[in-house]
């Protein structure tokens, strides 16, 4: 009887996408976009459910978005660095790129994952990928020591006289990528209307909705080498950056 149910209801949901044209998701953390039937990785971080891969979506056209260092005039697509690291999209581009269910995240929306991550300074050490950026060595004082490791040192600390009074060794944070909720950013990098494209590796920037003036918007922004996340904002007509979608 159990097998009999979960079948009928497997066929209920999977009817319901066919008629939606939403995709199918899983408990498991999967979704399939029914548009093109591109399969994405998803994580359910606090009442959030996001999708953990950059979308990779080139609209019915074929002409949403660009990859990283594509040249269309020249026929150079770059679809290796889409399948990476997803499509770079303007702001417009952006806002209906994400498949029916899903939707681009207002900045309101950014804040909430970041602050379940520990907020600004610390949550990038804990969304970031752990493999995928740039190297870079957070120990400070030892840089001879390997990358993303703990730096520990015994530093002595002695009274008027000379004598030790802490040898207790003090050891540096370690701001390496965690990825602590499977949220895994991957360095995108970001692009101009222009056809200029740059930070590929250590730099990873995505669009939320939220329009600030006449003609900019909000993004969040992660590097390589330190463990923020920080806002700022954008000329949308200008810009091609990531994008991560967030569930309905």
């Amino acid at each position: 009887m159990k097998r009999i149910i979960t079948l009928l209801m497997f066929f209920v949901v999977s009817v319901f996408s066919q008629f939606t044209g939403a995709g199918t998701f899983s408990d498991k953390g999967t979704f399939t976009d029914s548009r093109d039937g591109k399969k994405y990785k998803t994580v359910k971080i606090g009442k959030q459910t996001w999708m953990a891969q950059n979308l990779d979506y080139h609209g019915e056209d074929g002409y949403l978005g660009l990859c990283y260092g594509a040249e269309p005039q020249k026929d150079v697509m770059k679809p290796e660095n889409c399948k990476k690291y997803g499509r770079l999209y303007d702001w417009e581009e952006a806002k209906k790129a994400c498949p029916r269910s899903w939707h681009l995240p207002s900045d309101a929306e950014w804040q909430t994952l970041v602050d379940f991550a520990g907020g600004d300074e610390i949550a990038g050490q804990k969304l970031k990928s752990k493999s995928g950026w740039e190297e870079h060595d957070f120990s400070r004082k030892s840089p001879k020591s390997p990358k993303c490791r703990w730096a520990e040192q015994a530093e002595k600390q002695v009274d008027n006289r000379g004598r030790v009074i802490s040898p207790a060794g003090v050891k540096e944070y370690d701001y390496c990528a965690t990825d602590e909720f499977g949220f895994s950013a991957l360095p995108g990098g970001y692009g101009s209307s222009g056809g200029s494209f740059n930070c590929v590796g250590s730099y990873g920037s995505w669009w939320s909705s939220t329009e600030i003036g006449s003609d900019d918007a909000y993004y969040r922004d992660m590097y390589y080498n330190y463990s923020f996340v920080s806002r700022g904002n954008n000329d949308y007509e200008s810009y091609l950056l990531s994008v991560r979608c967030v569930q309905d």
